[in-house]
């Protein structure tokens, strides 16, 4: 399912061009929640949207169910709209999404929670089923194993989790995944650099010292028979 169309309708008459009808304003009474007003009550029964899907009691925040029903309603509703405003059958005050969201839940709600969860669904087929609560669908074992059924939850679960990277295929550029390996070998070839490093300044050290020996030595034995040819 798609985000919520953008509505803006212009139209001619005023908002009190209607009256709503007394059957829906009495229905819509009984459901708990703000107050609907007139172009929400014209647009409830001119969108034929369904009076229990209308309640915004508390009680009804918390289930999925609910909540994915007055979802998919709320984009039947706007698509209905739109089709009455493009065919020119809409004669009453410009309506809004958000005139249609209000019907069904809050708008913050709607943005934090409904168009950014709900539209994931269809990747998962099962767990639309139990969100639609359809005879023959999957137990909430099956969808949630043992998790909460909040907003959070559900989008965890529906979200796609990235694809494995082939690091064995036959042209494909091999990745080191094991970071901690790779940077262990890094700093056994530095540590084993620095020593060779070292031994080779021990030897250079060592050869330079032995060729001083050697200097001195042979110094020490011309001195030694130019005093015995003195003598």
């Amino acid at each position: 399912m798609t985000d919520a169309p953008e509505l803006s309708v212009n139209v001619s008459a005023p908002t009190s061009a209607f009256t709503p009808a007394p059957a829906v304003g009495a229905a819509a009474g009984s459901c708990s929640g703000p107050v609907k007003s007139p172009i929400q009550e014209l647009l409830i029964s001119t969108l034929n949207i369904p009076i229990h899907l209308t309640d915004r009691s508390n009680k009804t925040k918390a289930d999925l169910h609910m909540a994915y029903a007055k979802y998919v309603a709320l984009l039947a509703a706007l698509n209905l709209m739109s089709k009455l405003v493009t065919a020119g059958t809409w004669t009453h005050q410009t309506v809004v999404n958000d005139d249609i969201i209000e019907i069904f839940m809050s708008s913050s709600a709607y943005f934090k929670n409904h168009s950014k969860v709900f539209t994931m669904v269809d990747r998962h087929p099962q767990m639309k089923l139990w969100l639609l609560n359809a005879d023959g669908g999957p137990s909430d074992y099956d969808v949630w194993g043992y998790k909460k059924h909040t907003f959070d939850v559900l989008k965890a679960i529906l979200t796609p989790m990235p694809p494995p990277v082939d690091i064995k295929g036959k042209g494909k550029e091999k990745v080191d995944l094991d970071l901690s390996s790779s940077l262990v070998e890094k700093r056994k070839k530095k540590g084993g650099e620095k020593t060779a490093g070292k031994k080779e300044k021990k030897r250079a050290d060592y050869n330079d010292k032995k060729d001083k020996k050697r200097g001195e030595d042979s110094r020490k034995a011309s001195t030694s028979k130019a005093h015995l040819v003195s003598k």
